[in-house]
């Protein structure tokens, strides 16, 4: 069971991956080892699945990001298994989750450009057997975007 301090822990995190447990402690009243403890635990539980720095993705070349809702011409495990296999393979491919609805997957991707998202849609998603159809959806400005998960502490 998570504690007030664990949850404290966990929300800073989100915001500063790269806190250790002396920053920690000070910002949320408890001492170095008790936070080293306890962020050790957090992680070793699974509450933590990884650290990341988020990129600016002009810098690194990156100029369109789009969604992309799919419907697939079947369910079958074996489909579903063989498009998983494909989409893992693709950098682009920034998320992929299951919906209900009427589309049956979204995915988030991000490309150089225009060209180069035409090429990722036309010739390695719409390409893919188990695809029926695809929509998408080019973001033209980020709004709000996050990681972090709501915890009321």
């Amino acid at each position: 069971m998570l504690d007030a301090f664990d949850l404290k822990i966990l929300a800073l995190w989100q915001q500063r991956g790269d806190i250790g447990p002396v920053e920690m402690g000070e910002a949320i009243h408890l001492s170095a080892s008790q936070c080293s403890r306890r962020m050790a635990a957090l992680k070793k539980a699974g509450h933590v699945r990884g650290f990341h720095a988020v990129l600016d993705p002009a810098a690194v070349g990156v100029g369109l990001m789009a969604y992309v809702l799919l419907t697939m011409k079947s369910h079958s495990p074996e489909a579903a298994e063989a498009f998983r296999a494909r989409i893992m393979e693709l950098d682009e491919v920034m998320e992929c989750h299951k919906l209900t609805g009427e589309a049956d997957l979204i995915l988030k991707v991000a490309t150089r450009d225009l060209a180069s998202f035409n090429q990722l849609l036309s010739h390695r998603i719409l390409a893919a057997p188990e695809v029926a159809t695809a929509r998408s959806s080019i973001i033209l400005d980020e709004v709000k975007s996050t990681t972090a998960l709501p915890i009321r502490v």
